[in-house]
């Protein structure tokens, strides 16, 4: 296999050449045998050359000063010294040597650092330098389907879950953010927010935030995380935490419980956490964790105005269509505790520094 598609084409090239030299040869061998001693190698005549082989006259005198051999051009395997993608060559190498070979990813990278071509050439680059990626690990053999997906109406269900992942400073540095993140069951429609960790404080801001966002559906399913359910009675029901308890019942919804890591329940928001790693936070640098919230306001936008295969729709336009419809908003003037709003006020303040 070929290293990469400058070579392809050399060899192309190559075939091209060798083609046209056995008609050429060929031509010459069949007019030597017909005119006999007539036939000058040195001087044929071009007219007749030209019939027999489709060549037009003004190649066939360059052919002649060599010979009717057909050499390369000069410049055939060299590559220009400056191209669109020269300044920007060593961040797709950072990203290529990180495992990010998304071709979307790194191409928005170089787009915000001025990068001005297109996709194609940046997927170009990427495949003619795959070797910088590392090695992945063995994949293990698939086990199959184990359950059956549900499905909900619109405004019935939102799917919520933390993820946790090292975010890139702008000093070199590395720290450990949480991700927040909602999804409605429906329709796709998405939110995320970090924050410096996973207490339960930063969990109802971001459940607030949610709700504003996308309204507050009838129920929210979630795994068995401390901060919302303590453990099961008996008979196998929850026995909620107290604190999310009175939040849940002061804004107006239900909980539901699932196993963690079962993508025929929570799968959808389980997968948006693997998307956020891979998609937005590849390769991307950040000061703080206000400017990575605000980084992440604009993605989510940019996500939920697209297509998305898996649930057949625009999620923007189909939630604001059907699911606002039966989800109700978010007061304000909601009766939530004092207590809980200062909690939440607070920790909101001290959250937002890395």
């Amino acid at each position: 296999m070929l290293a990469n598609a400058s070579e392809r084409r050399i060899m192309n090239k190559r075939t091209d050449s060798n083609d046209l030299q056995d008609i050429l040869t060929q031509a010459l061998d069949s007019m030597k045998k017909e005119f006999g001693e007539r036939f000058d190698p040195e001087n044929p005549n071009l007219a007749e050359l030209e019939r027999r082989t489709g060549i037009s006259r003004s190649r066939l005198r360059t052919l002649k000063r060599n010979g009717f051999v057909l050499k390369d051009h000069g410049r055939t395997g060299k590559t220009a010294s400056h191209t669109v993608l020269s300044g920007f060559t060593g961040i797709l190498d950072n990203l290529l040597k990180k495992g990010i070979t998304n071709s979307v990813v790194c191409y928005e990278r170089i787009t915000e650092q001025g990068y001005q071509g297109s996709q194609s050439t940046v997927k170009r680059y990427l495949r003619a330098h795959a070797d910088l990626v590392p090695p992945k690990r063995q994949a293990v053999a698939p086990q199959g389907s184990r359950g059956k997906r549900y499905s909900t109406e619109p405004g019935e269900s939102y799917q919520m879950d933390w993820g946790f992942t090292d975010v890139e400073r702008s000093d070199g540095t590395t720290c450990r953010v949480a991700c927040f993140a909602m999804i409605c069951h429906h329709c796709g429609e998405r939110y995320i927010e970090f924050f410096p960790n996973a207490k339960q404080e930063n969990l109802f801001i971001g459940m607030i935030h949610a709700f504003l966002a996308l309204g507050i559906p009838d129920h929210v399913l979630t795994d068995n995380m401390k901060s919302v359910v303590v453990k099961r009675d008996k008979d196998g029901h929850p026995i909620w935490q107290h604190d999310y308890e009175v939040f849940m019942k002061a804004i107006g919804f239900q909980t539901r419980l699932c196993k963690p890591r079962h993508p025929f329940t929570k799968g959808a928001v389980e997968r948006l956490v693997q998307f956020v790693k891979g998609n937005f936070l590849a390769g991307r640098v950040c000061s703080n964790i206000t400017e990575l919230n605000y980084q992440a306001a604009r993605w989510s936008h940019d996500q939920n105005a697209r297509y998305h295969k898996a649930v057949d729709c625009i999620p923007d336009q189909e939630h604001h269509a059907r699911c606002l419809g039966k989800a109700h908003f978010l007061e304000m003037t909601n009766v939530i505790p004092l207590r809980l709003l200062l909690q939440i006020s607070s920790n909101y303040v001290t959250s937002f520094a890395i």
